[in-house]
């Protein structure tokens, strides 16, 4: 009996430090960079970025997994005393961007990015094709756009927004800091400045990069 007693006493320890190493390695923390978009749903230089630039980054090079990704739908838009908002490219583009807000809402970064993706790669409301592309459930989506106005979905977009002092959109952040002079490299070669960004930063060289 001592002699079983002390083997428990020798192996317990040891399997639970094996143990605790691999639920460690499983929850391995992954550097992530800040990236915020802010844009609007009817912006043709907005709806290139995302579907040519942002979209195949993160998706097809999967830099997703190495990103904070934040979506504001709100743009060159104007909210009055009254809080009502009026969008550049008129009442159209503020359904949609209330619609981008009531996914970004309910939908975690990687259908969120999905989904507006596929949708700007149009002008109407392409939700319903969307979702069944990528076999995505939005009841939760239309829930939030029927039971609320777009003009409080986009409230606390329109904070976000007069946060940051853009001239024109679509208007890009990295690491939470917005610098205009990088914009034009931003917008057109996104990847590459990704890239740089995430190695200045983590001192790591991504995969394809």
């Amino acid at each position: 009996m001592k002699s079983l007693l002390l083997w428990l006493l020798l192996v317990i320890p040891l399997v639970t430090e094996i143990t605790a190493k691999h639920h460690h390695n499983r929850g391995l923390v992954v550097n992530k960079l800040p990236i915020t978009l802010y844009y609007e749903a009817l912006c043709p230089f907005c709806m290139e970025f995302v579907t040519k630039q942002l979209n195949p980054s993160m998706i097809h090079k999967d830099r997703l997994a190495y990103t904070d990704l934040t979506f504001v739908p709100y743009g060159n838009a104007q909210t009055n005393a009254d809080g009502n908002v009026t969008c550049q490219h008129g009442v159209d583009e503020c359904e949609l961007n209330a619609w981008h807000g009531c996914i970004l809402e309910h939908h975690n970064q990687n259908e969120s990015l999905k989904l507006i993706a596929c949708m700007m790669r149009g002008k109407k409301n392409k939700l319903d094709n969307c979702s069944e592309r990528y076999q995505i459930d939005v009841s939760d989506v239309k829930e939030c756009k029927q039971n609320r106005s777009v003009n409080e979905i986009l409230a606390k977009y329109a904070r976000e927004s007069s946060k940051v002092q853009y001239r024109g959109v679509p208007a890009i952040t990295v690491d939470n800091i917005f610098v205009e002079d990088d914009q034009d490299n931003l917008y057109a070669n996104f990847d590459a400045v990704f890239c740089a960004k995430y190695k200045a930063k983590f001192n790591k060289t991504l995969q394809n990069c």
